[in-house]
């Protein structure tokens, strides 16, 4: 990114004692400058090439802070460097949510961080050996500063251009932000390093991501809903994410988990998705001691051209404890490409389902080793953290209580497996299913598991279908309450053809049409 220097209010840090040799503490010499381009009216706070030691500044409306190429801000480790900042700030809030943030505006309009040069948080001086909580992330040694870079009840917030590196936390938060514009900027984070999320916009409406790189230690992009940090409830909405490329040991798109307040209306589109365990994450719990007491409500969200190499493609959860309004419903997923090593889960909750779910051209390839626990039966309730703890369910596609599916053009095929692999396609517990030009197998290492199979599923109906080859029998379909079934115009004559356990009732009709 460039920018015409000549023709902005410049405010040279050097100019106010900075003096860029890394080693030098130039937090007071940077927000002197800050504070001079505030008020003069604004303009651009200049870092010339060199390396600037700082703790906490604070930016302010009209200012954008500019890194030249070659400038690098680098984190104080010393915690009195830093600010302590309320991010509630308002009466009769109980809460204790004060952090230390590197960069940090609040009720700031028109500012922004720009430029050829870097942010580097100084992760990796915070960070010990791995080990934290048990997992292989690292350590924290004894502070950190939670969030590296935060906007809160901002305005008008930009960043372009610039690399942020070796976060200590999350990297970039907007929280209760209007029109966040993020645009050609890199975040590098250590792989081990604990909740480095690249950007996590919290209640946030308006915001912008594209053409962005997410190397990081958590969640590449996690949309949240922790309204419980204001007095009125605040929806995240109205966000766009594209041409991004991500990479991280966790999500690269987490949906949710986090507050109580509506996500809605956001779009995901043009993503590559590699080197990353879980690619598409939507999650309502129900966690009361974390201040989510019913579980966020989710709707309008959609996904399309995306390319994925990677462990889990998609994981759907709605806890069983999660209460209305918490919901997941409305979300589409068009035109995904990729290679997985688990199943995807699409699971709502005996009480609230998922519901309106949309799967087009879908093509997924699915390989790795399996164990025996769930080759029987997956249990209610299924656990997030289970999930990533676990090799994970036989099936390459798995769906319960999902109300209102339509899939159109999805194709599942089988990689080299091993280990009690099943079905490329199980649906349980569900109602109102459309498929349409779906092709499947069942796993090799599995003759006599199905393609598809439907337990106590009630008025599904597949059309156009294709059995790849090698299937046993292409559709099981069991459960004494699955009825209004209808197999048309397919092809399976790659398969022997329907399955019928002797549990499910006459009222089940399949009428095969031309089927080969």
């Amino acid at each position: 990114m460039t920018m015409d220097l000549q023709k902005s209010h410049v405010f040279n840090i050097r100019e106010f004692g900075a003096k860029g040799n890394g080693e030098s503490l130039d937090t007071a010499s940077v927000q002197s400058a800050i504070d001079a381009c505030h008020k003069a009216g604004g303009g651009v706070v200049y870092c010339q090439p060199g390396g600037y030691l700082i703790g906490s500044i604070e930016l302010k409306s009209n200012v954008t802070l500019y890194l030249e190429g070659g400038a690098k801000l680098l984190a104080s480790t010393v915690r009195a460097h830093y600010q302590p900042v309320d991010i509630h700030g308002f009466p009769g809030n109980e809460l204790n949510y004060i952090r230390e943030h590197m960069i940090w505006a609040r009720n700031a309009h028109n500012v922004g961080i720009a430029g050829c040069g870097a942010v580097d948080g100084s992760g990796d001086r915070f960070f010990g050996e791995p080990g934290w909580m048990d997992s292989n992330f690292r350590k924290i040694k004894d502070w950190r500063p939670m969030q590296l870079v935060a906007f809160i009840d901002c305005q008008d917030v930009t960043l372009q251009g610039v690399t942020f590196q070796n976060a200590p936390g999350w990297t970039i938060w907007p929280v209760g932000c209007e029109r966040v514009l993020i645009h050609g900027i890199r975040i590098l984070n250590d792989r081990q390093g604990p909740n480095t999320d690249g950007i996590d916009p919290d209640c946030c409406q308006g915001v912008i991501i594209s053409d962005c790189h997410f190397d990081v230690g958590d969640d590449c992009i996690a949309v949240k809903s922790g309204t419980e940090k204001f007095p009125t409830v605040r929806a995240c909405e109205d966000i766009v994410v594209t041409n991004c490329v991500m990479k991280t040991p966790c999500c690269a798109i987490r949906i949710g988990f986090e507050g109580d307040g509506p996500i809605r209306n956001c779009s995901f589109s043009n993503l590559v998705m590699t080197e990353t365990r879980t690619g598409i994450a939507v999650m309502v719990p129900r966690v009361p001691e974390l201040l989510i007491n019913h579980g966020t409500p989710i709707e309008n969200i959609s996904f399309s051209n995306i390319t994925m190499d990677l462990v889990c493609p998609l994981f759907f959860h709605v806890g069983d404890d999660a209460v209305s309004p918490g919901m997941i419903r409305n979300v589409s997923l068009a035109n995904i490409r990729g290679y997985a090593r688990r199943a995807s889960y699409v699971g709502g909750s005996r009480t609230i389902p998922i519901e309106g779910l949309r799967l087009s051209g879908i093509d997924l390839s699915v390989s790795g080793e399996m164990d025996d626990e769930f080759a029987h039966e997956v249990p209610y309730p299924y656990r997030v953290w289970d999930y990533y703890n676990k090799k994970g369910i036989p099936h390459a596609l798995y769906l319960r209580h999902v109300r209102d599916l339509a899939m159109a053009d999805v194709r599942l095929r089988w990689g080299q497996t091993q280990g009690p692999w099943r079905s490329a396609l199980k649906i349980e517990e569900s109602e109102g299913i459309r498929m349409m030009n779906l092709s499947a197998s069942g796993c090799d290492g599995s003759p006599s598991a199905p393609a598809v199979h439907l337990n106590q599923v009630q008025r599904a109906t597949m059309t156009g279908c294709q059995a790849l080859p090698g299937t046993g029998p292409f559709l099981r379909v069991e459960g004494e309450r699955s009825e209004g079934i209808s197999l048309m115009h397919s092809d399976l004559s790659a398969s022997r053809g329907v399955d019928v356990c002797g549990n499910v009732p006459a009222a089940v009709v399949f009428q095969t049409g031309n089927q080969e």
